[in-house]
């Protein structure tokens, strides 16, 4: 017996046969497989891969290596190729060096050439740009990747065009980089955060966050996504909740962009989307927060990749050749969501804008306000807003183009394209302070400084000030103050011409507001209806110098002091009797923000969003109505206005008014307390107005029109015209419930008032 067959019978036993017609074959299966593709797989890796992982963040040491490692790869490449070709030293590695910027001319004749010079290294560097994303180390083109994984799907292969774009959405953090290259970042900002690439560059061009969680703010998303240009790359990620105040108006807009999980977001859930604007959707993600096993209230962090082609040529719209619409050209090139600016089909400047009246600005041109009046406006960092300002004005007749001066606290790349767009006067100065109030009126003293060459008494000027050191942009008498996120009405210049000489006659009135905090629909209908008020409306605010230097800059509150900067103009107001504001029934200026330093979402859709604007120009002030607003007249015309109206007692909630043109009065309890205001909120919720404090009063009377009547509300007993009250007159009180109202007849000088059914 040999040796072979004494270990088949006596080792294997019975599992011989199993043994040879199985396993050994397989063994020898492997082997040749094994040895088939291991050659392909014993090439050495790069010690530092740059394939993209999903959600890896940008690391600059890592990337230094790598840009290092690459070079060397490349270079070690060359020398196989080309053997004769000596190499640099290992110990002095060649590393890519930028090349000089082109020199800058520093002749102060702009022609033709220095125009075209300007453009040619405008271009220049946005190619280099474009390329840097081309050429990146981080390029799918250069990814370790073997050929069978560089067609994504049938028709896309991966070339030197294609760039990765990778992001995160989480309950703490928005991150999103272009071929591992940040380009957003925000950990602390809640909702829809928006950024916006051009398709042929990769560049970011917009920057929006979406504070959904609060009401209205959607309109502004729906608003932004119609603004940018087609064929944009549009991120879209979450950060903390998006989907409370996300209703089907804006699930909507989402939708149209190729969303799939849009209308499914619910409370903290997770979602990403990036899509091209009148394109594709090129990827989606969604957590959901029930279904996320993360042990927190929010949705798990989503990661998204996904790759796209940057393309070759952006093709030119077809405008005229102007100075203009080149500038268009290049703001367009690197800023989006603007509307008509960047609208192919809109050819000319001037198309741009609404046209109201040319002829009311040409008569407008020709009188002294034109030449006096400045504009100033306080921006921050919101250039949308700006711009949205800014064209109100340039729509608005009357408007002196050369004396419009914006007040930014840094370099924002916004806010700059923006006033060299207009062609305005920027002011650059970052304000000292430890609050957003005191760095405010710090500003507003620099403005009242540099245009009015006001003088403020010591201890009121911050040691850091600059303005002493600094240019004005102009000089003016009189000057209209405006923040960034004010709206204008188109015939606001025409309205500060008429109003603006009662400053001259009667010195009690200290500025006029182009802002009426009970601008509302119902209330406000009359377009030459004007009020004094003794409470400072400080918005859209109209300021002669002479008030300035005489009663403002003097009363100005030290360095030290937290206050705002109206609160000078308050003990103005306060400090002699009679002195007032002036403001007119239908607003000359609304506010559109919904997020700032003292805004919100929630704000501006409760208190502002329904607030009226005058559409036309086509009204003619009386002189008698101009000339009332003098002291003595306005006073006059009051007492006789209260007198000749019909008091009545009606629950405005519960019951419609008649329509009718008689005045009317109603009396409201207020014994001059917080507490003792619930009577004026209720009424004035009831007319769907201003109802969160006591605003815009002349002597406790607040006055506008409704349903065609001239309504009077008086506080009683605090108002001086309380004595026009009836015995008999029984007052409408704010309700214990939301269900119930009571009307109590006057309170005797022996009997405390009860309450009794309303009698109305």
């Amino acid at each position: 017996m040999s040796a072979l067959s004494y270990i088949r019978r006596r080792v294997f036993g019975k599992s011989w046969s199993l043994l040879k017609r199985v396993i050994l074959p397989t063994l020898v299966l492997l082997f040749v497989v094994n040895a088939l593709v291991g050659n392909r797989e014993s090439v050495k890796q790069p010690e530092y891969s740059n394939l993209i992982v999903p959600g890896e963040a940008l690391d600059p040491i890592m990337d230094n290596k790598i840009e290092l490692k690459t070079h060397k790869h490349h270079e070690a490449q060359a020398q196989v190729a080309h053997p004769s070709k000596p190499s640099k030293p290992q110990n002095q590695p060649e590393l890519a060096v930028p090349k000089p910027a082109p020199p800058v001319s520093q002749s102060s004749n702009i022609d033709s050439n220095s125009n075209s010079k300007a453009k040619t290294t405008k271009e220049k560097k946005e190619q280099r740009e474009s390329d840097s994303v081309r050429n990146s180390a981080w390029s799918m083109a250069k990814a370790n990747i073997t050929d069978s994984h560089k067609v994504r799907y049938k028709g896309h292969a991966i070339t030197e065009n294609t760039v990765t774009l990778t992001l995160m959405s989480s309950a703490d953090k928005v991150f999103m980089s272009l071929n591992k290259r940040e380009i957003y970042r925000n950990l602390q900002d809640r909702g829809i955060h928006a950024v916006v690439l051009n398709q042929h560059s990769g560049r970011v061009t917009a920057k929006r966050v979406f504070d959904t969680f609060s009401p209205g703010v959607e309109e502004e998303l729906v608003e932004f996504v119609d603004d940018v240009q087609d064929g944009r790359i549009i991120v879209f990620a979450v950060l903390d909740e998006a989907s409370k105040g996300l209703t089907w108006r804006g699930r909507n807009k989402l939708r149209e962009l190729g969303s799939r999980w849009s209308e499914k977001i619910a409370y903290r859930d997770m979602w990403a989307l990036v899509t091209r604007k009148g394109g594709l959707k090129l990827a989606e993600t969604y957590s959901n927060v029930a279904t996320a096993d993360t042990g927190y209230e929010w949705g798990g962090p989503v990661f998204l990749r996904t790759d796209f082609d940057l393309e070759e040529k952006e093709p030119a719209c077809s405008w005229a050749a102007d100075e203009r619409n080149e500038a268009r050209r290049l703001f367009c090139r690197s800023n989006d969501g603007y509307g008509a600016m960047c609208d192919c089909d809109v050819t000319s400047w001037k198309d741009v804008f609404f046209h109201a009246d040319d002829q009311l600005h040409k008569n407008l041109a020709s009188k002294q306000l034109y030449k006096d009046l400045g504009i100033a406006i306080l921006a921050t960092d919101r250039p949308h807003y700006l711009y949205r300002t800014l064209k109100s004005l340039w729509e608005a007749p009357g408007l002196n183009r050369d004396k419009v001066a914006v007040y930014a606290d840094t370099h924002h790349q916004g806010i700059m394209d923006v006033c060299k767009l207009f062609g305005v006067h920027l002011v650059v100065a970052q304000q000292p302070g430890n609050s957003s109030a005191i760095r405010i009126r710090n500003k507003f003293q620099r403005i009242l400084g540099d245009l009015f060459m006001a003088k403020f008494p010591e201890g009121t000027v911050p040691p850091e000030d600059t303005s002493k050191d600094a240019v004005p942009p102009f000089a003016c008498t009189s000057i209209l103050m405006l923040e960034d996120d004010i709206e204008v009405s188109v015939d606001i210049f025409k309205f500060l011409h008429e109003v603006s000489p009662i400053m001259e006659r009667d010195p009690t009135v200290m500025g006029i507001s182009s802002f009426n905090f009970f601008g509302f629909r119902d209330v406000a209908n009359n377009l030459t209806q004007l009020y004094r008020t003794d409470q400072v409306n400080n918005l859209a605010l109209y300021l002669t110098s002479k008030v300035v230097h005489k009663e403002l800059a003097p009363k100005w509150m030290p360095v030290d002091s937290t206050r705002e900067w109206y609160r000078a103009l308050i003990d103005v107001v306060a400090e002699k009797p009679g002195r007032a504001i002036v403001y007119p029934e239908v607003p000359r200026a609304r506010h559109r923000a919904y997020s700032g330093i003292t805004i919100n979402g929630g704000v501006q859709y409760n208190l502002f969003r329904d607030h009226v604007l005058a559409l036309t120009t086509d009204y003619q002030f009386q002189k008698e109505e101009i000339e009332r607003l003098e002291l003595s007249q306005y006073e006059a015309w009051q007492l006789n206005t209260l007198k000749a109206s019909e008091p009545i007692s009606f629950d405005f909630c519960k019951h419609d008014f008649l329509y009718s043109h008689d005045p009317v009065i109603m009396f409201v309890n207020h014994n001059d307390s917080r507490e003792g205001e619930s009577d004026w909120h209720y009424a004035m919720k009831c007319l769907k107005t201003w109802d969160i404090y006591m605003e815009a009063g002349w002597k406790g009377v607040w006055q506008f029109h409704f349903h065609g009547h001239l309504l009077s509300v008086v506080a009683y007993p605090t108002s001086p015209f309380s004595y026009l009250k009836p015995a008999t007159y029984k007052f409408v009180t704010a309700p214990p419930t939301t269900t119930t109202t009571t009307t109590t007849s006057a309170p005797s000088s022996n009997s405390a008032s009860s309450p009794t059914p309303s009698a109305s």
